[in-house]
């Protein structure tokens, strides 16, 4: 039996319930908001029902159902392309609705990336929405959250309707069998525009700023260099390349000047408007901001039509109440969230700062006859607008980037107006282009200019030593508390203002006691972090201290030390590194080691005496001259504190390369094993296991019995082995194979590939995994 409509059933007939009793309860309404609030609060639950629904509820014949079956095995996959593919230099995704995997009748959406695997290689540009393609690959789960604070693709990707991912390598192994035409809308409209407005944009402009202009005109960003996304975050001007309010207020205005040649009635030219805002908003993709503004301006025009005043409230809220009845899952999409914050900040938070700006005899006294007086109350004016919707985001940003600009309300005075210019332009050489290229290049020009100062000017303000304050401390209570001190805040007048204040001192100091005690543990953590198939384990110590083993294993395209060590690091309220043990150097982990002590703090290094030669290099010791390193000649006990103890086991004659780690807490006891050539009399005469209970054995990598012996392991019985091993391990069968053999003797075997950071809490007696 089919259920997915049980929800939206349900939802409708609650609404009408409650509608009719608003209707007929309240004869006499004076405030309209209240109403559409009403609405609102019920979509927002409704919103949370439903995407509790379909998030963990599929249909039978869903490809996700097939992903365990097809584990391991090469596929074949059919489907129809659903959008317009991604074309990057060294891929090919698509988006695909699922027809047939290796024969099977199934449904769902399949995200497929295809990667190249030959120097000269190209990815194909060819491929175009509606074309029916097949594809030989692996079909696999969508990802999980590797770490704890870390972006959830996985879960994002489900919220957009994806059920699957889908892995190939060569361009050879995808062909096009067909094409159909799903959406004539989209064919032959939509897509064609788009298409045409990247071409020009690439041709006329290029570089940088082309991708620039893409993603204020078109909201494509995925060719954007992470460098500049980075920049504008630190420069707190990241909502610049967020379609939203100011491209439809120019669509607008574009239509209304074409319109005024036309001899139609006002309100049809309104009605023509508003086909051309839904038309733009399909072209940028339809993302919650342009939604979110092509609504309200269409509201606002339909309010002319019909003679009805427009309110601000009911305008917003009517506009979150289409976009969750029509999509429910948006309540929890970050861009949805943050464009409506800022919406309401600006609406609520805006007339009272004006009010308390207006009250102060400098502004007062500022003649706006002059030029003078104009620019200034023009600056603040710009300066309260997003001074209104930074207070309302801050909070939210915060957690979503772990960081706030310090700079954001100065790089904002010349971004906006800059961006706006870049927008104007954009839209311009791009209507120029179908009658002149000439005229187009000229606009071009003058486009590219502007836009590369203006790039140049944020990453000045992004580079600046004091541009953001890190906000990994942001969490869900402390969100609470900022939200009740601005409401607080807001309706301070001389005649409360001493309660309130008295409220807000006792609300923060409670908040920063309770979050003293959370903090305070007497037990030690122990985090195994997800860094694929290399190693990177912290050790969390009662009373603050941190030790690491390991760092990961870098290469030119990903940096785990950056991407996962240092922000989880980070995330656990650790400002300095007091110890970091590196138990083999490869030129990757080498990579990885340099990468980490420049962006982070550390007191000690811990390193075999076998590297020491490459740290004697001069140009190597200056990335390292802030940092002790003490190389490891042989075995020792390098930390003892109470019931702390670390060991060392290292002999240069046997495996100079590399050193096993132990920790002991209490009788519990973990082990780390990094060795390239164990030998079984230096294990049997120097590895001293005692009476401690080994509660973890983590093995060298992606686990082979080539690093950790069957005799080591048989010595140990530790509790559980983690192995630290991505999807697309090439030693995956060197994997199964050891993992096979360890859980047929009994042995718990723990994969960050599948269970993504283990955490472990003992408090010296018992060891527990942490469920995050």
């Amino acid at each position: 039996m089919n259920l997915s409509a049980l929800p939206d059933v349900f939802f409708i007939v609650i609404l009408l319930v409650l509608s009719a009793l608003i209707i007929f309860t309240y004869t006499t309404p004076t405030k309209g908001e209240l109403f559409l609030f009403s609405y609102s609060a019920i979509v927002i639950l409704f919103g949370i029902f439903l995407f509790q629904f379909k998030y963990y509820k599929t249909e039978e014949n869903n490809v996700s159902k097939l992903v365990n079956e097809f584990k391991d095995k090469k596929n074949v996959l059919k489907g129809i392309v659903s959008e317009q593919p991604e074309v990057k230099d060294d891929r090919l995704r698509l988006l695909i609705k699922n027809k047939m995997a290796d024969s099977i009748h199934c449904d769902g959406y399949v995200l497929v990336s295809v990667y190249k695997v030959k120097y000269a290689e190209k990815p194909p540009s060819d491929y175009r929405y509606g074309d029916e393609i097949q594809i030989t690959g692996k079909l696999e789960m969508l990802p999980h959250r590797r770490n704890p604070g870390e972006f959830d693709y996985g879960k994002y990707l489900k919220m957009h309707d994806v059920d699957a991912v889908f892995i190939a390598f060569g361009f050879d192994k995808i062909e096009r069998i067909g094409h159909t035409e799903p959406s004539f809308l989209k064919s032959k409209i939509i897509y064609p525009i788009k298409d045409y407005s990247i071409k020009v944009i690439d041709k006329l402009v290029g570089g940088d700023e082309g991708e620039y202009l893409k993603g204020l005109v078109l909201g494509e960003r995925s060719n954007i260099s992470q460098e500049i996304k980075e920049n504008f975050v630190n420069a707190g001007v990241a909502h610049i390349i967020a379609v939203s309010g100011l491209n439809v207020a120019y669509v607008a205005l574009i239509i209304w000047a074409v319109l005024m040649f036309v001899p139609v009635k006002h309100s049809y030219k309104n009605i023509i408007i508003i086909i051309f805002l839904f038309l733009y908003m399909g072209i940028t993709g339809s993302v919650p901001s342009i939604v979110r503004a092509t609504i309200m301006a269409s509201v606002f025009l339909i309010a002319q039509i019909i003679e009805r005043k427009p309110n601000a409230y009911n305008i917003v809220a009517f506009a979150g109440l289409v976009i969750l009845i029509y999509d429910p899952r948006q309540l929890f999409d970050a861009g949805f969230i943050l464009s409506f914050t800022a919406i309401f900040s600006i609406i609520i938070l805006y007339p009272k700062l004006n009010e308390w700006l207006r009250k102060m005899k400098w502004y007062a006294n500022l003649d706006e006859e002059k030029i003078f007086g104009k620019s200034v109350k023009w600056i603040l004016l710009l300066f309260l607008g997003t001074f209104a919707a930074q207070l309302g985001t801050l909070p939210i940003s915060s957690m979503m980037f772990n960081k706030v600009s310090v700079v954001s309300l100065a790089a904002n005075l010349f971004a906006i107006p800059l961006s706006n210019l870049a927008l104007a332009l954009g839209f311009i050489m791009i209507i120029a282009s179908t009658f002149s290229s000439w005229l187009a290049s000229i606009f071009a020009a003058v486009n590219s200019m502007i836009m590369h100062y203006q790039l140049e000017m944020i990453e000045f303000c992004a580079k600046l030593d004091f541009a953001f304050v890190e906000t990994y401390f942001v969490d869900y209570l402390f969100m609470a508390v900022y939200f009740i001190v601005l409401a607080l805040l807001y309706g301070i007048s001389k005649s409360n203002y001493k309660l309130r204040a008295a409220v807000i001192i006792l609300l923060i100091a409670n908040f920063v006691l309770l979050s003293s005690i959370m903090d305070k543990t007497d037990k030690v953590q122990i985090t195994y972090i997800d860094v694929g198939s290399s190693n990177s384990t912290l050790i969390k110590m009662p009373l603050g201290t941190s030790v690491l083993i390991n760092t990961g294993s870098d290469t030119k395209k990903y940096s785990p030390s950056e991407r996962n060590v240092i922000p989880y690091l980070k995330t656990q309220g650790i400002g300095e590194l007091d110890l970091l043990i590196i138990t083999a150097l490869n030129a990757n982990e080498f990579r990885s080691l340099n990468n980490f002590v420049k962006n982070f703090p550390v007191k000690k290094i811990l390193i075999p005496v076998y590297y020491k030669p490459v740290f004697e290099n001069e140009l190597i010791n200056t990335s390292f001259k802030n940092t002790k390193i003490y190389f490891v000649e042989n075995s020792q006990i390098v930390n003892k504190q109470g019931k702390f103890r670390i060991y060392l086991y290292y002999d240069s004659l046997y495996n100079g390369e590399s050193m096993m780690a132990q920790f002991t807490y209490g009788d519990q006891s973990f082990i780390f094993t990094d060795s390239y050539s164990l030998n079984e009399d230096f294990l049997n005469t120097k590895l001293i296991f005692g009476d401690d209970n080994v509660q973890v054995l983590k093995t060298a990598g992606a686990g082979s019995f080539d690093y950790s012996s069957a005799e080591f392991l048989a010595k140990a019985n530790p509790e559980f082995v983690v192995i630290s091993s991505s999807r697309s391990t090439r030693k995956k069968m060197r994997t199964d194979i050891f993992t096979a053999s360890l859980e047929h003797i009994g042995m718990n075997v723990l994969k960050t590939n599948e269970n993504g950071a283990l955490i472990f809490e003992s408090d010296g007696e018992v060891t527990e995994s942490v469920n995050w």
